[in-house]
């Protein structure tokens, strides 16, 4: 190999970490950039607290296969307003399906707390972040959560379980939305 090629190929191999990573000019570049290690936090949260939420998710055994994260949600969230749907979504669990789960903590369930505690966290500041950059994914159209808050309410305290036991889904929406902004806008 010729000295040229050589100093050529370790100036490639330097420089070249530099020219694939995307260089982020705004807030909502880096908050796209940074979400994988959020939701490799939020994965890890939630496998702690999975197999209890999953265990007591025995709304009415004969419709095991309905899910509340399914049909219009799905539909809304692979839509180029998908935006608000997550919004709504965020604050639905903020609001309603995560403080009960809190407040549902027994000394037997002591352990869960901290890890819904730490997704509540995160998902607050992934909230604060789809708002501010509600412009930056060109969001225009509300998203109706009603269905998915009469699904919840119908279920009573097993809303609860279910909600809490389809947050992977959940996971996986808001990751596949999100993975779709970066190729867009890198």
């Amino acid at each position: 190999m010729s000295l040229r090629c050589l100093l050529l190929s370790l100036l490639l191999s330097f420089f070249a970490p530099a020219w694939l990573t995307p260089v982020c000019i705004n807030d909502c570049c880096h908050f796209l950039e940074s979400f994988p290690s959020r939701l490799k936090e939020l994965r890890r949260d939630y496998s702690r607290i999975r197999d209890f939420y999953e265990a007591n998710d025995d709304f009415d055994t004969a419709l095991t296969h309905i899910r509340a994260l399914t049909g219009p949600v799905l539909l809304c969230l692979q839509s180029p307003f998908a935006c608000q749907a997550i919004n709504s979504i965020l604050d639905f669990y903020l609001r309603t399906v995560l403080p009960t789960a809190v407040a549902d903590v027994t000394n037997q369930t002591r352990d869960l707390k901290p890890h819904v505690e730490s997704i509540q966290h995160i998902f607050h500041q992934l909230k604060a972040d789809v708002t501010k950059c509600r412009h930056h994914f060109s969001c225009k159209k509300q998203f109706d959560i009603r269905n998915l808050n009469s699904a919840y309410s119908q279920m009573e305290n097993k809303g609860l379980f279910k909600a809490m036991g389809e947050l992977d889904l959940l996971f996986n929406y808001i990751e596949n939305y999100l993975a779709s902004k970066r190729e867009r806008h890198m």
